[in-house]
Order: structure tokens, then C-alpha cells, then sequence
């Protein structure tokens, strides 16, 4: 950020000197991580963020008045520290609210920390394609999308009550998790994105991948979206393996992965990680090719 832009060790340790490790060793977290048996421990990085956060707090107090955050319930100790910080430097009261995290059905926080496991999704097209978008509600396990629809919907809550209601007698038609996805998308992406998202989706799982052969590349780039296309060289890529481990976005490996039977090319399973392309029988239309992880992660691969 702007603010340590120019800031000195020196600068920084002499700031800290308001913090008060007693004070900052009673965050569940930490306390957690000083209790673990292995060396893992918690290194200086870790214990140091909550000064990074508070001093923010303090720049965003004196530049913008502000004094109020709104967090997730981990975020807690964080937001004491903070008030505590602000009350001893700028002589004024800081608060904030804590809201319960938002898990799935098996308990992972849903947030920008699920990109290291492939499984964020954002707000920005450019991130997260409308049909990304629409597909991770559309898949979500029962018990989330119960648990979500109350979370997202702006519908009435009789509405999402008897929405509800009809899912839970229709096991298995998908009935909470295609309203949640067609909801959201319409009110992040807009009509249009639901359209596209819908029209891939419809191409892809009820189609087949001779219904994506038909459609030139420019219909072909809006469905999926820019986020959800790998531009590659082909020159850079000669085996199934190395085409696995481009077209990862996480930190699994993915050309061991594809020995799992989970990596697809244009509808054809893939597990030998040294089996040479052969771009002539894996290339359509204007240089596509499509691939998918699992039953329904799809991407596309533009060949440069």
C-alpha cells in the first residue's frame, strides 16, 4: 500500500512500539499456533500482520475518518488490537462488528484465501467468467445451497422459504442451487451474462462437443469469458502432462492429477502425463480446444 511505500525497518519497528506482545499473544489463532507441539510454530510475517492492520486502520481513520469496520468473526482479535491502537495514538474510539464466517456444507471459509485451492470465486469478470460464476452455485452441495439462498437472496423470504420447501421435497433437481445461480448472476453479471452463462452451460452438459464445434470462436470467447480461457503456445506445450500443468490455477500438480483420470481433452479422458500431442486431432475451429477437470470444471484453450 501507498503508506509503507516509503516506510524504513526503522520507521516501522518504532510504531510497533505501541503494541504490547502480551496483548497481541491472546489472539485464538496465535495462541493456537505458540501451543503447536511440531516447529511449525508461527513465523515473524504472521505475528506481525495484526500491526500491518492496525496501522491501516489508523491511516483510513486519519485520512477518512474512519472509525467503524465490519469483518468476518475470525477478524475479531484483529479488530480489538485495532481499537486499542487507535485510542493510544489518535486519543479516539475505534469499533467494528463481526459477522459469522461464510463456510461451505464441509466447513471451508469461502474468501479469497480458496484461490490457493482453485475454488475463489470473485465478483470480476475478468476473474471469474459468468459462466464460472453461475456453475459454482449450480453445483453446490445441498446442504450449502440451503444454507446460502436465506444468505444471498434478495427475494422475500416466503419466497426463499418456499423455494426451499420444493427443494427438499425434489432431492437431486437441483431446485435451491439453480434459483441461488440464477439469481446471483443476473445480479452480478446482468441479464446478458445469465444468458451466456446459461447458453454455455447448456452447450457443455447437454450437448456435446460437437455442439461447441458448430459456433465460431467469437460466440465461443463470450460464453466462457476471458477468465475462464488459457491462451497457450503450442510451441511450449508438446505432451498431455505439461498441457495438465498449464491449465491449473491452483497448486496442485496437475500432471499428477491427470493420472487420477480427472483431466479431459475435448471430451477425452487423459491420464498418461508423457503421451505426445498431437495437435491435429485435439485442435477445432479457429485454434480451440476445450478441457475440463472433474465432472464439471471446464476451460478453454486458445492456441497462439
Amino acid at each position: 500500500m501507498e503508506w509503507y511505500k516509503n516506510m524504513s525497518m526503522i520507521d516501522f519497528l518504532r510504531l510497533s512500539r505501541k503494541f504490547r506482545v502480551g496483548h497481541m499473544l491472546r489472539l485464538g489463532h496465535i495462541k493456537n499456533r505458540m501451543k503447536d507441539d511440531s516447529d511449525a510454530g508461527i513465523s515473524f510475517t504472521e505475528f506481525s500482520y495484526q500491526v500491518l492492520q492496525s496501522y491501516d486502520w489508523k491511516v483510513l481513520a486519519e485520512k477518512y475518518n474512519c472509525f467503524f469496520q465490519l469483518g468476518g468473526s475470525d477478524q475479531l482479535g484483529h479488530l480489538d488490537i485495532g481499537a486499542h491502537y487507535l485510542k493510544n495514538v489518535l486519543k479516539k474510539s475505534g469499533a467494528g462488528i463481526c459477522l459469522p464466517l461464510i463456510t461451505d456444507a464441509f466447513g471451508n471459509k469461502l474468501g479469497k484465501s480458496s484461490a490457493s485451492k482453485g475454488d475463489a470465486i470473485w465478483l470480476n469478470p475478468d476473474l471469474t467468467s459468468p459462466f464460472a460464476f453461475y456453475q459454482y452455485f449450480r453445483q453446490l452441495h445441498d446442504d450449502s445451497a440451503e444454507k446460502f439462498l436465506p444468505y444471498f437472496s434478495l427475494k422475500p423470504l416466503e419466497e426463499v422459504e418456499g423455494t426451499l420447501q420444493t427443494h427438499r421435497q425434489n432431492l437431486g433437481k437441483w431446485i435451491a442451487q439453480t434459483a441461488l445461480a440464477d439469481e446471483l448472476t443476473e445480479l452480478v453479471h446482468g441479464k446478458d451474462g445469465l444468458k451466456l452463462a446459461k447458453q454455455c452451460s447448456n452447450v457443455l452438459f447437454n450437448g456435446s462437443i460437437e455442439d461447441l464445434k458448430l459456433l465460431d470462436l467469437e460466440t465461443v470467447t463470450s460464453l466462457f469469458g476471458e477468465a475462464s480461457i488459457f491462451k497457450l503456445n503450442r510451441a511450449n506445450v508438446t505432451t498431455f502432462g505439461q498441457l495438465a500443468e498449464k491449465t491449473r490455477k491452483d497448486k496442485v500438480k496437475g500432471s499428477v492429477l491427470m493420472t487420477k483420470g480427472a483431466f479431459k481433452v475435448n471430451g477425452i479422458r487423459k491420464d498418461q502425463p508423457d503421451e505426445n500431442i498431437d495437435y491435429s486431432n485435439i485442435v477445432f475451429g479457429q485454434g480451440i480446444t476445450l478441457i475440463s477437470w472433474g465432472k464439471r470444471k471446464f476451460s478453454l484453450i486458445r492456441w497462439i
